[in-house]
């Protein structure tokens, strides 16, 4: 049996390309190799002062409620890593219900504007602090959420209704 792992050498956490200004990664085929045999791959920034603009998170206007939650609930569902569509699906799916207008409208910012769902994970998990703008009360029941206290199976996804 072959196996092969990859090993990235990078200095901290990679982010998404909008936040790094004009510092930004890019693989290099390299033949080097570990001392096991791992093959490395280096990262260098780009120099040709490339600017990337991530366009803004368009609100939407006239959505009723019933669609607004439809949505909120398909998203919670499909994010970027697995962790998140557990919790965020999970919780959704229990507290829609009882949420007002306005914590909706705050859970939708919340979950479309953050460029990095493992920034969204590391602040549910309280691993970091959330900036001011995502340091909200709905966060605050998330993170509650998310310790699950009870013990309750949230293994999977709750269905679609």
């Amino acid at each position: 049996m072959f196996s092969l792992r990859v090993v990235v050498q990078s200095v901290g956490r990679l982010r998404p390309l909008a936040r790094r200004g004009t510092e930004f990664y890019r693989a290099l085929s390299s033949d080097k190799k570990s001392d096991f045999g791992d093959i490395m791959i280096e990262y260098e920034p780009y120099r040709d002062n490339t600017e990337f603009n991530v366009p803004s998170y368009p609100q939407r206007h006239n959505e009723s409620e019933s669609k607004l939650k439809a949505r909120l609930l398909w998203q919670s569902r499909k994010r970027g890593i697995a962790e998140n569509c557990l919790i965020l699906s999970t919780y959704f799916a229990e507290n829609c219900d009882k949420m007002s207008r306005a914590e909706l409208d705050e859970y939708d910012k919340m979950i479309n504007m953050v460029d990095n769902d493992w920034d969204l994970y590391y602040w549910i998990t309280e691993k970091e602090q959330p900036p001011p703008p995502f340091d909200t009360q709905v966060l605050k029941k998330i993170q509650e959420f998310a310790k699950n206290k009870d013990m309750k199976d949230r293994t999977q996804q709750p269905k679609l209704k």
